[in-house]
């Protein structure tokens, strides 16, 4: 294992774990962003696995592989004990305490919750804290690049004995310069306004005004929604926004009630399954992916957009500089005119 890249060698020790023996029995397998899933044929013990993810394009290909599948913000209410739960750690360490937490209480009494990561990851310290937080002795390898540890059911459990989780599973409001709303750990930017989104929104006006008619608006990756949020006072007949992280779209939609807009609020895999065109395409793609950064990214939301365009769609995009736009919109779009760069950020409008 240890010849494998980074990244394969953590799937290579899932799939490990996962794969059925006479002494593993029901398995949960808490899963994110931070496994190329995708790239799997089959899943080992496919049959005997229930997964937990908050991304819809992991639900949708696990399922396609047979995985009975759970497709929320990591909540763990109403499921079962289990012999064994592996998870990945993820890139938010309250979402990681949140789910640890849960995972423990999950347990069957000899069951094992076994947790895996680089130690860039912070896992080491994770486990650590982990280890002593439930009494249990820190047991953490060092497999190839990767970290492994494993945790059991303690005898006597506690609402006091858990990691800090910040209470992970509930919204909370953020006031932020002008704006008021609700957000969470897990949510991209989610406890400010993200400078790229701010800087694309100073430009809307300009926009509007040259533009005939805008009757439908999408957000294609809304985050917590702040894009379709400015454009609030606009009469529109028709808003969508979508996001592939469940923990976004729920808090999209609270913020969509709270200032009385009507929004067709959807978790997908980039806009995959919305159909028809919009008048107006607001987004501000990631270049992340988990710990990664992924160029990809980039191209995934500037094809959805193309798509979803008519002749007189404008799509507005705004990136990190380093991030080559103009030559990833010249496949989908016949123009594209940079509308403002600053902050280390590029706003351009791309037309079909």
């Amino acid at each position: 294992m240890s010849g494998l890249p980074e990244k394969d060698q953590n799937l290579a020790l899932v799939l490990q774990l996962l794969a059925p023996t006479q002494q593993s029995g029901n398995t949960l397998w808490l899963v994110d962003e931070n496994l190329p899933v995708a790239s799997l044929m089959t899943v080992p013990g496919a049959a005997s696995i229930t997964a937990v993810t908050n991304r819809y394009d992991i639900s949708a290909d696990l399922q396609a592989k047979g995985v009975t599948t759970l497709l929320c913000d990591f909540d763990f209410s109403g499921l079962g004990s289990y012999q064994r739960i592996v998870y990945r750690i993820s890139k938010e360490k309250m979402l990681v305490h949140h789910c640890i937490n849960q995972a423990i209480r999950q347990l069957s009494d000899d069951g094992e919750l076994f947790i895996i990561g680089n130690k860039q990851d912070g896992l080491k310290s994770i486990a650590k804290n982990a280890a002593q937080t439930y009494g249990q002795k820190n047991n953490t390898q060092k497999l190839g690049n990767s970290y492994l540890a494993s945790f059991t059911r303690p005898a006597n459990l506690s609402d006091e004995q858990m990691l800090p989780s910040n209470h992970y599973g509930t919204l909370r409001q953020v006031q932020h310069k002008e704006i008021t709303f609700q957000s969470k750990p897990g949510v991209f930017g989610w406890e400010k306004v993200d400078r790229g989104s701010e800087l694309l929104t100073t430009v809307l006006p300009t926009i509007r005004r040259y533009m005939k008619s805008v009757s439908s608006v999408l957000d294609l990756g809304c985050g917590w929604g702040y894009l379709m949020l400015a454009t609030r006072d606009w009469d529109v007949e028709t808003r969508c926004a979508t996001d592939n992280n469940i923990a976004a779209v729920e808090a999209a939609r609270t913020n969509f009630a709270d200032h009385g807009l009507t929004v067709d609020c959807v978790a997908d895999d980039c806009a995959s399954n919305i159909r028809g065109r919009f008048d107006l395409i607001l987004c501000n793609p990631p270049f992340h992916q988990g710990f990664a950064v992924s160029d990809t990214l980039t191209e995934k939301f500037l094809a959805a957009a193309s798509r979803l365009s008519r002749r007189s769609t404008r799509a507005i995009f705004v990136v990190n500089q380093f991030v080559p736009l103009e030559k990833h919109a010249e496949k989908y779009f016949s123009a594209c005119r940079l509308l403002l760069a600053e902050d280390g950020f590029r706003v351009y409008e791309l037309r079909p």
